[in-house]
């Protein structure tokens, strides 16, 4: 019988550390920086994406909702929220995980409610609240976070026609490069990538992983898997690391089964699940884990939420914009548990930063 050991780093410090493997290859052509990004990104309260908004405006959404109103009542479940307020699950979960992250709500197993320090000024009953005064620029609650509203596949079709949203535009894949590289950089000298002969990056957007791993892993085979229209794209910025012809190219639609990959044992998945509902992860991960050479491995690279959903901020803000668009924000267990339901076993998970953490698990022999 197949067993899943749970084996789980303490991913909740992600976004405030960097852990470099002992004996793992350190390239000199990229060096870690030596300040978390995510750090200054929580104190401006943005993601470095096309979606940000200033922390106020989710806080005034709430005053708007009668959110607070309700959690000055709690502990409240998700659930009541979502029969007490216009929000469905995707803003409930949205809105509750920003609040609870900025320390304004705390969630427990009884449900969520104000913090005790958030009560003197933004419970509606208290003489020094000030949720009237929290004005902010005025932008719409999303139509997805709220019920009756028409939300399907087709609005989510419509964003990404957005130009700041069409996948392999120059400025997006350096934004994409610009974010992602410090977390991708830790990741690839986490120790876990040891011992492959080839690895495929799954809808590898602008190298951001692959090009720390090319240049730690000489040896291993590395390709690059992304739409066609991503790929061509992706080619400056490999030049400018000398691995224009050390990094292979494939276009390719992950989601047109089956993939036409070539043999590997090691598939790669950075930052991408996040985008999509569990049904298409699930599906995801079973296509990678029928790609796989037996004793191969799969690696999902993703901001986490910490164990009781409430932090950081980078990640409950990442999920605001996520649920807006039908995908969200995972904790490590959440993976674990894909991976053990499509047949991989030996699961674990070990913070790389920026709040991003590695999740890897193996396919029986």
């Amino acid at each position: 019988m197949n067993t899943f050991l749970g084996q789980v780093t303490d991913a909740t410090a992600a976004h405030d550390t960097v852990r470099v493997a002992a004996g793992a290859h350190v390239a000199p052509h990229l060096s870690l920086p030596s300040y978390d990004l995510s750090a200054w990104l929580e104190r401006l309260g943005c993601k470095l994406f096309w979606r940000d908004r200033p922390l106020i405006q989710y806080v005034a959404w709430c005053y708007e909702l009668g959110l607070l109103d309700i959690l000055s009542d709690g502990p409240i479940s998700a659930t009541d929220v979502i029969s007490r307020t216009r929000l469905n699950e995707h803003g409930a979960d949205a809105l509750l995980g920003v609040l609870s992250a900025l320390g304004i709500a705390t969630r427990a197993p009884t449900g969520y409610s104000l913090s005790k320090e958030a009560r003197e000024f933004f419970s509606p009953s208290s003489p020094f609240f000030i949720g009237g005064e929290l004005y902010a620029p005025g932008e719409r609650i999303p139509p997805p976070y709220l019920a009756n509203s028409v939300f399907s596949r087709t609005w989510v079709r419509l964003i990404h026609l957005l130009p700041s949203m069409r996948c392999g535009r120059t400025d997006r894949l350096t934004n994409q490069h610009a974010r992602n590289l410090p977390a991708c950089i830790a990741a690839a000298r986490s120790g876990a990538f040891s011992g492959l002969k080839c690895l495929v990056d799954v809808a590898g957007g602008s190298g951001a992983f692959a090009i720390p791993l090319a240049l730690d892993y000489p040896t291993t085979r590395i390709v690059l898997a992304d739409l066609p229209t991503s790929v061509k794209n992706v080619k400056q910025l490999l030049a400018k690391h000398g691995l224009a012809a050390r990094i292979e190219l494939f276009g390719m639609n992950a989601f047109e089964y089956p993939w036409k990959i070539p043999a590997c044992d090691g598939v790669f998945l950075g930052n991408f699940l996040h985008g999509f509902d569990d049904d298409t992860c699930i599906s995801v991960c079973r296509e990678s884990f029928e790609r796989l050479d037996p004793g191969g491995k799969i690696f999902i690279h993703e901001m986490v939420w910490n164990a009781n959903r409430d932090g950081p901020l980078i990640t409950a803000l990442w999920n605001a914009s996520m649920r807006a668009g039908g995908g969200k924000q995972r904790t490590t267990e959440e993976f674990g548990e894909m991976l053990r339901r499509v047949g991989f076993t030996s699961s674990y998970s070990v913070a790389t930063a920026g709040a991003f953490a590695l999740t890897v698990a193996t396919k029986p022999r």
